[in-house]
C-alpha cells in the first residue's frame, strides 16, 4: 500500500511540477516589469485555468498534501539521512503553503472578485506590516520547491544506481538544482518586492 501511495504521490508531484515550471517561469518575466508578467500570465491562464486542467491541478494539490502527510507519518524522519529530512521538511512547508496559497487565490477570484495577477502578490509583499509575513512566506516557498525537487532527485538516482562511484555525480546534480533554485528565488523576490522598480 505504501509503495503504491508513494508512486501516486510522485505522479501527482510530476503533474504539479509541470505547472510550477510554467508558474515560476511566468514569475521570472516580472524582471522586465509588471506588464511582462501580466502579459505572459494571461497567455498561460488559457492552459491552467481551463476547467478540466484546473480541477486536475486542485486534485493534485490536495492529494500531495494528504499523501505526503501519510508518508511522513508512516516512515517518519527521525534518524533518517540528511536528504530525507530535507525532503520531509520542505514537503511539510509546501503542504502549508499550498493550502494557504490556493485558498487565498480562490477567495481572491470568487469571493473578493479580484484579479489575482502580479499586483495580488506584489501588493502584500510591499505593504507594511503584511510584508513582514509575506516576504519570508514567498521566499521559503520557492526555496522549499527546489529543496524538495533536489532531495527527490537524489533519492531517485540512488534508487536506480546506488553505486558509490556515481554518488559524487548525484551530489553535484543535487547541488546544481539547489544553486539554480537560490538564483531563481533571488530574482523573483527582487522583482516582486520593488527592488527593480516602484510597485
Amino acid at each position: 500500500m505504501s509503495v503504491s501511495l508513494k508512486r501516486l504521490h510522485r505522479a501527482s508531484g510530476i503533474v504539479l511540477a509541470f505547472f510550477l515550471l510554467l508558474h515560476i517561469s511566468n514569475h521570472l518575466f516580472a524582471l522586465g516589469g509588471p506588464h511582462w508578467h501580466i502579459t505572459v500570465m494571461n497567455i498561460l491562464r488559457h492552459i491552467y485555468r481551463f476547467w478540466l486542467v484546473e480541477l486536475v491541478l486542485l486534485f493534485c494539490v490536495g492529494f500531495q498534501v494528504v499523501s505526503g502527510l501519510g508518508l511522513v507519518i508512516r516512515k517518519g524522519f527521525v534518524r533518517q539521512p540528511f536528504y530525507v529530512v530535507i525532503q520531509v521538511l520542505s514537503g511539510l512547508y509546501l503542504s502549508f503553503f499550498m493550502i494557504y496559497h490556493v485558498q487565498a487565490v480562490l477567495r481572491g477570484r470568487f469571493q473578493w472578485k479580484m484579479n489575482t495577477d502580479f499586483y495580488f502578490a506584489a501588493g502584500v509583499a510591499n505593504h507594511y506590516p503584511e510584508k513582514l509575513f509575506f516576504i519570508p512566506y514567498y521566499t521559503l516557498s520557492l526555496v522549499a520547491v527546489f529543496a524538495h525537487i533536489a532531495a527527490v532527485h537524489y533519492i531517485k538516482r540512488m534508487e536506480q544506481q546506488p553505486e558509490e562511484p556515481l554518488q559524487r555525480r548525484y551530489k553535484n546534480e543535487t547541488l546544481a538544482i539547489c544553486i539554480a533554485g537560490g538564483v531563481v528565488t533571488f530574482l523573483i523576490m527582487i522583482a516582486f518586492t520593488g527592488v527593480l522598480y516602484k510597485i
